[in-house]
């Protein structure tokens, strides 16, 4: 059983879970043990830890930045040093001073020149690593199938749109309520489904808004007909790597995205369609909406790409094979 030391920041983070949690027990089945360990803050304990890096077959660290001190300490511990990222976390999502601009400018250079190997979830993100020399491979973050229910699209007089998200990024689709509008008054009938920690309000459509847990998740989208994804396009933005998509696709939804960053690669003429003006969104959900074959269609092509590309078993596989080297 070889050894893998992941270093993390957040256990309740998204990206930790999705992207290192689901996958221990099936690493664990190719011969990988993960020992997680979430960055100490104080200096003492954080360098206790990198320096237990050299008792390992090779080290993940998870989305976090290092600083030069202890990216240097940990490099000369390890053997072999990964770099897992899924969100433009070199940026800055909200304005900030130039002292922390600096700050995690420093933090990232030191880390993109110190690790050997990086986990990307998009090319706009590995792109970043590959300007500065590094080896990287693309790994969406994916899914269990097994999780999702399957939608059985059949003949309505309601279609339902769904978005899956937080607070922080309904923005987004408030910016697109408009388009939203304009095909209900074409469609009637059709309804928006908000699975969040908040909701918007509309006097054109009818909103229902549905508390995010993990839980509730799957069940909420398989009663659904169409998955949404309205995305601005900005440098955070295109860090993002879809997932609401390939939650919609396992659920076996046709999507509607707006064609930027790794939307572009998820969503194919196969699965759904991507319309970049508000009229052009009007007509991709009047379309997908009448249409009940296409939406059957699209749906099945859908979940079986998350099957054979984007489920936690495709990404095992992936990682068990760069932690082989």
């Amino acid at each position: 059983m070889r050894r893998i030391l992941v270093i993390t920041n957040n256990f309740l983070q998204a990206s930790y879970r999705l992207r290192i949690a689901e996958l221990i027990p099936l690493l664990r089945e190719k011969g990988f043990e993960l020992e997680v360990h979430r960055r100490p803050r104080k200096w003492m304990a954080r360098r206790r830890l990198l320096k237990t890096a050299r008792d390992y077959h090779a080290v993940i660290l998870q989305r976090k930045f290092l600083d030069a001190s202890d990216m240097r300490l940990l490099r000369a511990a390890a053997r072999r040093i990964f770099y897992d990222i899924d969100d433009a976390v070199m940026l800055h999502q909200k304005p900030v001073g130039p002292i922390e601009r600096w700050r995690t400018r420093r933090r990232f250079e030191a880390t993109a020149a110190n690790v050997d190997h990086v986990v990307a979830g998009n090319e706009y993100l590995a792109d970043f690593f590959r300007a500065r020399g590094r080896t990287v491979t693309i790994l969406p973050t994916v899914v269990d199938p097994a999780h999702y229910r399957v939608k059985e699209h059949s003949q309505t007089d309601s279609p339902r749109l769904v978005w899956i998200g937080s607070h922080s990024t309904l923005p987004y689709l408030e910016e697109f309520l408009p388009a939203i509008e304009r095909a209900a008054e074409q469609v009637p009938g059709l309804g928006l489904i908000i699975i969040a920690d908040g909701s918007l309000q509309s006097q054109v459509v009818p909103i229902e808004q549905i508390p995010w847990s993990v839980e509730s998740e799957a069940v909420a989208l398989a009663r659904e007909d169409i998955g949404i994804a309205p995305t601005p396009c900005d440098p955070w933005t295109l860090g993002k790597c879809g997932f609401k998509i390939v939650q919609y696709m396992a659920s076996g939804l046709p999507v509607i995205a707006s064609p930027v960053g790794a939307n572009e690669s998820l969503v194919t003429a196969a699965t759904g369609l991507l319309p970049e003006s508000q009229a052009q969104w009007t007509q991709a959900i009047i379309q997908l909406a009448r249409d009940l074959e296409l939406r059957k269609r699209m749906g099945c092509a859908a979940r079986q790409r998350v099957e054979a590309e984007l489920s936690t078993a495709h990404a095992a596989e992936v990682w068990a094979g760069l932690l082989r080297e």
